[in-house]
């Protein structure tokens, strides 16, 4: 019993079968930060950490701005190969030398969030446009430096992009937006949100390439009309949701085809039942009228 202790008293966590029960069971239920603790307290589990972020599928670090992140994220850059989500939305201290590394080594990469990341340039989408073949989603809203040149690349290399958000990226035209959806079919949720390029003539594009279309942003696109989102209404049936606050020249005329079968972020303007209304001399003709 006493030789039977000595040796219990010998075992630790690493003991346990790395590949088989640890990268399975527990590596899963322990977060980036919980990782990274782990990694501080040996070189035995430094290796182990290391070792396990081979396998590490998604990263969110959204909105997160902890002093010295980039450093930590440097070292997800240098072990991360098998990472198919990456979320780094409002990362503000995110640039181009720490986030270029991980999109070069993680090609199959299926979801990309860099929203309201301002540090970075366009260089950053070369990995993307180049290495993720399995691209479907791209959320690059508030992006002030994605230029015509970036989405056209982009464009040229993807054609199975579903989710794409684009919105208050001032810099794209139309033109560049037209082409894209002429090449991405499979697109089902759009947001073009205070994008000044969007007119009828990008909803008419939208209309006719984009029918399995289901989500789209519209808000604060001032230039479109009730032709435009006619267009959509008789083409997109499978469109489920449509946000058009803040376009001054979208009215119920458009927007009551639409109503029943599609969620539209803005009420039905009341008109009241002429049928309630009281007879105060006016022919009952008129009150119907």
């Amino acid at each position: 019993m006493a030789d039977s202790d000595s040796d219990n008293d010998g075992l630790s966590l690493f003991d346990i079968v790395w590949e088989d029960v640890l990268y399975v069971k527990l590596f899963p239920l322990l977060s980036l930060k919980d990782l990274f603790n782990l990694r501080c307290c040996s070189h035995l589990a430094k290796t182990f950490v290391d070792n396990g972020l081979r396998r590490l599928q998604e990263v969110n670090l959204s909105g997160n701005n902890s002093p010295h992140l980039d450093l930590a994220f440097a070292v997800l850059a240098e072990n991360c190969r098998n990472v198919r989500v990456i979320n780094l939305a409002r990362c503000n201290w995110l640039q181009d030398s720490v986030l270029c590394p991980l999109l070069k080594h993680n090609h199959r990469l299926t979801k990309i969030n860099l929203s309201d990341c301002h540090n970075i340039t366009p260089r950053s989408m070369q990995p993307i446009i180049i290495g993720c073949k399995q691209l479907t989603t791209l959320k690059l809203s508030h992006c002030h430096w994605l230029t015509i040149g970036a989405m056209e690349a982009l464009t040229l290399h993807h054609t199975k992009i579903q989710e794409l958000d684009v919105s208050h990226c001032a810099a794209l035209n139309e033109r560049c937006l037209s082409v894209f959806l002429l090449n991405c079919r499979m697109l089902r949720t759009l947001s073009l949100s205070n994008v000044p390029a969007v007119t009828d003539n990008l909803l008419f594009a939208i209309a006719k390439h984009s029918k399995f279309i289901k989500n789209l942003n519209l808000v604060g696109c001032y230039h479109i009309t009730d032709r435009g989102v006619l267009a959509l209404a008789f083409c997109c049936k499978e469109l489920e949701s449509l946000m058009v606050r803040e376009c001054p020249n979208i009215t119920e005329r458009s927007l009551a085809v639409l109503r029943g079968r599609v969620f539209i972020d803005r009420p039905r303007l009341y008109q009241p039942d002429m049928n309630m209304v009281p007879n105060m001399g006016y022919p009952r003709l008129f009150l119907q009228v």
